[in-house]
Parts: C-alpha cells; sequence; structure tokens
C-alpha cells in the first residue's frame, strides 16, 4: 500500500497557492505599479502615436523632446531634445526658429538632465503643431528611423511635410533676397558721389551677387533632401526663376526644420554681405588723383 497523498503533496499545495496569490495580490500590485508610475498608455505600440514634451523654464526659454520623468530624483531627462533661438529680423515671418540639440560645441550626448527647480511647467506638445511637423521634417532630413516598437515611437514626416517646408524655405529665401533688392534700390535713389555710370555698374555687379547667393541656396536645399546631382540642377533651373518673377509678401510665418532654417540663415548673412559691400562702393566717392609735383 503506497503512503502517497496527493492531497498533501507539497508540489500540488504551492500551486494552488500561487494560483490564488497571483489573480489577487500580484495582479494588482503590478496595475497599482503601472498606474503610479508615469508611463503614458498613449505612448505604448499600438495605443498612441509619439508624445512630444515641452518643458518650460522660469527664464522663458522651452525645449521639446521625449521625457524621462522616473519621479524618483531631483532631474528631469529629455531626448531628442529641440529648442528656440531669437530670428528677429528673419524673413521665415517668425521671431524664433528651431536649432536641434547636439550641433553645439561642446556636442551634448545622452540626454539633457534639467533641475527640477528650473521648471516652470510640463506641458504636451500637439502632433499637428508647427513645432512637432519642424521636428518630423529634420527626423525625415537626417533619415531617421521610426522604430514603430518603441514605448514612445518616433514620428517621420513624409513627401507632404517635407514639401510643405521645402516651399517654406524656398520662399524665405525668396523674400530675403527682395528686400537685399529693395535696399540697393533705395539706395540709388539718393545723391550718390560717384558717377551715374559707377552706380549702374556696382548696382548690376551686386545684384548678380545676390542671384547667386539665392542660387546656391536652392542648390543647398536640394542637396538637404537628397536630390542626386542631375536633379539638384534641374530643380534650381526652373525654381530659381519663379523666386524671381513672383512676390511672397503676405504669406503665414513657418517654422522651419533646424536645417532648413540654417539655409535661409546663411542666405541671409550673404545678402546682406553683398549689399554692405555695394552700399560702401555707392557712398564712397572715387579718389581724386594727386597731382605729380612738377621738377
Amino acid at each position: 500500500m503506497s503512503l502517497y497523498d496527493p492531497e498533501r503533496d507539497p508540489v500540488r499545495i504551492a500551486g494552488r497557492w500561487l494560483r490564488w496569490v497571483v489573480p489577487w495580490v500580484v495582479l494588482p500590485a503590478l496595475l497599482g505599479a503601472f498606474v503610479s508610475s508615469n508611463l503614458d498608455v498613449r505612448s505604448l505600440p499600438l495605443v498612441g502615436g509619439e508624445r512630444l514634451s515641452a518643458v518650460l523654464f522660469l527664464d522663458g526659454q522651452a525645449y521639446f523632446g521625449h521625457l524621462d520623468d522616473s519621479g524618483e530624483s531631483g532631474t528631469l531627462v529629455l531626448r531628442d531634445v529641440y529648442y528656440f533661438k531669437n530670428s528677429q529680423g528673419a524673413t521665415t515671418g517668425l521671431p524664433v526658429g528651431m536649432v536641434r540639440r547636439g550641433t553645439e560645441a561642446h556636442e551634448p550626448a545622452d540626454g539633457m538632465r534639467i533641475n527640477r527647480d528650473r521648471v516652470l511647467a510640463v506641458e504636451q506638445v500637439g502632433l499637428g503643431s508647427a513645432v512637432a511637423q519642424a521636428i518630423e521634417v529634420e527626423r525625415e532630413l537626417l533619415r531617421v528611423a521610426p522604430g514603430q516598437m518603441s514605448l514612445n515611437p518616433r514620428t517621420v514626416a513624409g513627401p507632404p511635410g517635407l514639401a510643405t517646408q521645402r516651399v517654406a524655405a524656398e520662399h524665405a529665401i525668396a523674400r530675403a533676397w527682395a528686400a537685399a533688392v529693395d535696399q540697393l534700390r533705395k539706395l540709388n535713389d539718393l545723391v550718390l558721389p560717384v558717377s551715374r555710370a559707377d552706380a549702374q555698374a556696382i548696382t548690376e555687379k551686386a545684384g548678380a551677387d545676390l542671384r547667386l547667393v539665392r542660387r546656391n541656396a536652392l542648390a543647398e536645399i536640394a542637396s538637404e533632401i537628397g536630390m542626386s546631382p542631375a536633379d539638384a540642377d534641374a530643380y534650381v533651373r526652373a525654381t530659381d526663376p519663379l523666386l524671381e518673377s513672383k512676390s511672397f509678401a503676405g504669406e503665414p510665418g513657418v517654422l522651419l526644420a533646424p536645417a532648413l532654417d540654417a539655409i535661409v540663415a546663411h542666405a541671409m548673412q550673404l545678402y546682406s554681405q553683398v549689399g554692405d559691400a555695394a552700399a560702401k562702393q555707392l557712398t564712397q566717392p572715387n579718389a581724386t588723383p594727386t597731382p605729380s609735383p612738377r621738377p
């Protein structure tokens, strides 16, 4: 006769305890930890889109990116960071431009750690906002993979979003060119210390230089969005005449992706250099030759 009693088997007893403990103790504990954590259910795969956060500082600065707020330390960690720069006088029609963090001289890496006592507020960025669209286009230009299996998958702009920003950059370059040409025209309306023929020659040379800057800026855009050399040349030849023949002064401002904004800013800088050089030549009298002394 066997002495084995199934009801007293330790393995069976442990199994019965586990079947009772798991549903009534472990699962509620896990659910409580999930609810009390800072994990947003909308950021999970197949649940929601990307969750971009705006961290607003007490001094008025704002940073945008993926926020890691575990609540266990005195700092927040922001990754894939973008921030505003002052763009007063820019032709984008906005007082600010956008910069991707990581291009600074010290090349920061592994996120941005922020002291909590410097933070005024943390808000979620709307995925249809100008900030989100500029970031998505920048990722497209950087060839960033969306990363669909991430807890907070990144959104990358498609061809329509890229085309919208490309056109906005073209028009900003055209507006800056028109402003530089208008400045030259106003100078020629003044009484200048140079002859009419010299003024016309200086102005024509400056106008040609300004057009060259515009074409080079379009070539930079073509290179940035990944066009082949042949396609880039065709693009510049087709687009450049359109920018000279139309006015884009009444268009609303567009927050450009950092890479496109940098191209516009560079073109504006070169426009200014050409205009300053021409203004100096137009407003300085020609040197009067000194007569040779007689023996």
